[in-house]
């Protein structure tokens, strides 16, 4: 036990230092030399070596103690920077489950949905055109392209002010369309029911959309740094493009990965809860899955009804 301890310990240290404290020292030596340099000498490296000069040439550069304390400010300032990503990431993996209600959210999935139907109506010409002449390799060409780009907004109707929040939102439609599954409420249990492999891929990919959604705090603590030193700003501005680019890719391999778990093993999660499922998991079978999985109690109600519709009635 306490190999394992030890062990765990190592991997829990080793995986926080990759995540925060390493980018957290970048981050703080960007804050030194904004510091010294600030936006009239931003790039002067001329600037910054008389700095480093006069540090280890005057009296703190002999001090042992004084030289302790900076180092240890540093590590705190790198910690302390890499905890503010770190929220930052949960709030911006919290907005994606944001769904489009009040104004502003209501506005930009509206204007999402606006993009969609305008892609799904082209998607229908084209195809009408394809069935009127199928043998035309520019119209198969013309309806793989629409629907490419319909695809691209969302795979189903938006809903979310997002794309992130629609590709998520996505995943649930398609599932209980197809199989009659409220994901929410199957997947603590399907989880219980996945090899380790699945798992640690499901996991993987996880680790990357809160790896995506650090980098977006990171890219805002470099922009707002860039108010004092412009090489800052440039930092932010490309970690931010990043992190989107990374959050879609991301998102969209989780989502894909939690699809297909639905699919390889909602049969197994019918079967473990009693439920007859010889062949192919089918939508009568997963309406069931969800009756049972959130304790819906449609059956005593329904024999409540029957008994109230044949109890005397007084006059």
């Amino acid at each position: 036990m306490n190999a394992f301890l030890a062990e765990l310990g190592k991997q829990l240290l080793t995986r926080w230092t990759a995540a925060l404290l390493l980018p957290g020292a970048l981050f703080a030596g960007a804050v030194v030399l904004a510091h010294v340099l600030g936006q009239r000498h931003a790039v002067d490296q001329r600037a910054l070596a008389t700095w480093w000069d006069g540090l280890t040439a005057g009296p703190a550069g002999g001090s042992g103690a004084t030289l302790l304390i900076g180092a240890i400010a540093f590590l705190l300032g790198a910690a302390a920077a890499g905890l503010v990503a770190h929220s930052v990431g949960v709030l911006v993996s919290w907005t994606w489950s944001l769904t489009g209600s009040g104004p502003v959210l209501c506005r930009l999935a509206a204007r999402r949905r606006r993009r969609w139907e305008r892609a799904d109506t082209a998607v229908l010409a084209a195809e009408r055109a394809l069935l009127a002449d199928t043998g035309d390799p520019a119209l198969r060409d013309r309806t793989r392209r629409a629907i490419a780009r319909r695809a691209a907004i969302c795979l189903v109707e938006p809903a979310r002010p997002t794309w992130v929040g629609d590709r998520l939102h996505a995943t649930d439609v398609r599932v209980h369309r197809s199989y009659g599954i409220d994901l929410a409420s199957g997947w603590p249990r399907l989880w219980l029911l996945l090899p380790d492999e699945a798992r640690g891929e499901l996991a993987a990919a996880q680790d990357r959309c809160g790896a995506a959604a650090r980098l977006v705090g990171w890219g805002l603590l470099y922009a707002g740094l860039g108010v004092f030193w412009w090489p800052a700003l440039v930092v932010g501005l490309v970690a931010l493009l990043a992190a989107r680019y990374r959050a879609r890719l991301a998102v969209a391999v989780y989502a894909d990965l939690a699809e297909a778990t639905v699919d390889l093993y909602g049969r197994d999660l019918a079967v473990q809860l009693g439920l007859p499922c010889p062949d192919r998991l089918t939508r009568e079978v997963g309406e069931q899955v969800t009756a049972i999985v959130r304790k819906d109690d449609v059956v005593p109600r329904a024999r409540r009804a029957g008994a109230a519709d044949r109890s005397p009635r007084r006059p």
